[in-house]
């Protein structure tokens, strides 16, 4: 490796590309600014490491079409890394099999996180992800179960590169970069800022330099800071995440946002004893309609005493799809603001002092939304009472969940769950044109 490292100076290697690039540590992680050279760095350590005979190293993103799109042009185009670290004709590009192979070396294997038969039977020295922050909690401990191919003198290493994000993101906890956070042992955090990159344009340096508030301490100055404007202000992940679940539940449903290249998300939850808890979630890009209907119906027989799912008001075609496969069905209130007024309430405690919120802490793209979910602002900077549509799924399929909860207390019970409507299909109680319309 440190042979490696010196063979690449010529490539103008800035200094914490350098420390990233030399770090032993079993993961790593780069993160910083605009124009830090991020991805170079994770491409020059991926193709270092790959040259090792016998290696088989991982180079991913969250989808493979975004790594193809991006790091996979920074490490092969002609002016890429590949071509000045490894002489002409000593590597393969094999697109049919996603890797790269290196002649009197390794292997790279191309990947994104939507193929989880591919990862799972990888056996892999080690890999790299680029704009890491993508991930949740779960796929960087997948990844690291891959990572078991001993060879001598290259450690196993899981490295990342990505732009900041909130200090309530798990990878801002674990390499300590979160207030309160110690990094986790044998992790190192590499940071960097715009500055630290004298190789970058003046122009750019000045366009990045009228960056103001959150968005220049990220992109800017490469610090893991809370948003401005959080719709959810007064979030406290101390305070609403749980470790544990009571053993049974009142009631039991499950809040549905419909997306495709915004994730299509199905939120557990259940009321015991007037609180709230988000049991579990699934969340998941590229999902077409029959795909969201067979997971609700996996979690029907998993989790039997569902009574309803409360689904996406302008999701018509998929609340049928899931009517039509005997799922029971409540289409949701679509007001957003008093939505969100109701989650808001519900960050309050019960007369015993107990949250009357709580979200098991395996729900990270939930509790991710919670952190970055914000206030659009109009041009003087005040900001509107309507939310950006951004990072919002998640959210939205909790506020689905929480206004038909509110509703059940309020409006009398007529039918019960399971009575058939004049349509032929089951209905709850509170399907009702005074409440919900369907589309």
């Amino acid at each position: 490796m440190e042979q490696a490292t010196e063979n690449i100076h010529h490539l103008e290697v800035l200094p914490q590309q350098l420390k990233f690039l030399r770090s032993e540590k079993r993961e790593i992680l780069y993160s910083g600014a605009f124009g830090a050279g991020k991805t170079r760095a994770i491409c020059l350590r991926v193709a270092m490491r790959a040259s090792v005979v016998g290696a088989r190293e991982g180079l991913c993103r969250k989808t493979v079409v975004a790594l193809k799109r991006s790091t996979l042009k920074t490490l092969l185009e002609p002016d890429g890394l590949l071509p000045p670290i490894l002489p002409r004709g000593s590597y393969e590009y094999r697109k049919i099999d996603g890797e790269i192979n290196i002649l009197g070396g390794g292997t790279i294997m191309l990947f994104g996180l939507e193929d989880a038969a591919r990862i799972a039977s990888m056996n892999l020295s080690g890999v790299a992800v680029d704009e890491c922050v993508e991930l949740n909690e779960r796929d960087w401990t997948m990844l690291r179960g891959r990572i078991r191919l001993q060879l001598p003198n290259l450690p196993n290493q899981l490295y990342g590169a990505c732009n900041p994000s909130t200090p309530q993101h798990f990878l801002a906890k674990r390499f300590g970069l979160a207030g309160g956070h110690k990094c986790a042992p044998n992790c190192e955090a590499i940071t960097t800022t715009s500055r630290d990159n004298w190789f970058l344009p003046e122009d750019y340096i000045e366009d990045l330099e009228t960056m103001t508030g959150v968005a220049r301490k990220r992109y800017v100055e490469g610090l893991w800071v809370g948003s401005e404007g959080l719709v959810y202000d007064r979030w406290d992940e101390s305070k609403y995440v749980c470790d544990t679940l009571p053993e049974s539940f009142d009631r039991i449903f499950v809040g549905c946002d419909e997306g495709y290249n915004h994730p299509s998300v199905q939120l557990l939850c259940g009321l015991k004893d007037d609180i709230f808890y988000v049991i579990d979630e699934w969340c998941e890009r590229h999902k077409l309609e029959q795909q969201v209907v067979e997971h609700a119906l996996y979690w029907k027989q998993e989790h039997p005493e569902i009574e309803c799912f409360v689904v996406d008001p302008s999701a018509a075609k998929l609340r049928a799809a899931m009517r039509h496969a005997g799922i029971d069905v409540v289409p949701a209130q679509n007001a957003v603001f008093s939505g969100i007024q109701s989650v808001s309430a519900r960050m309050s405690n019960d007369p015993s002092g107990k949250p009357r919120l709580q979200v098991h802490r395996q729900c990270s793209n939930l509790l991710r939304e919670f952190s970055s979910y914000e206030w659009a602002s109009r041009q003087d900077g005040s900001l509107k009472e309507q939310p950006v549509k951004l990072n919002d799924d998640c959210v939205d399929s909790l506020r689905y969940s929480i206004t038909y909860t509110d509703a059940l207390k309020t409006t009398p019970s007529i039918r019960t769950v399971g009575d058939v409507g004049d349509d032929g299909y089951k209905i709850d109680p509170l399907n009702d044109e005074r409440l919900w319309t369907e589309i």
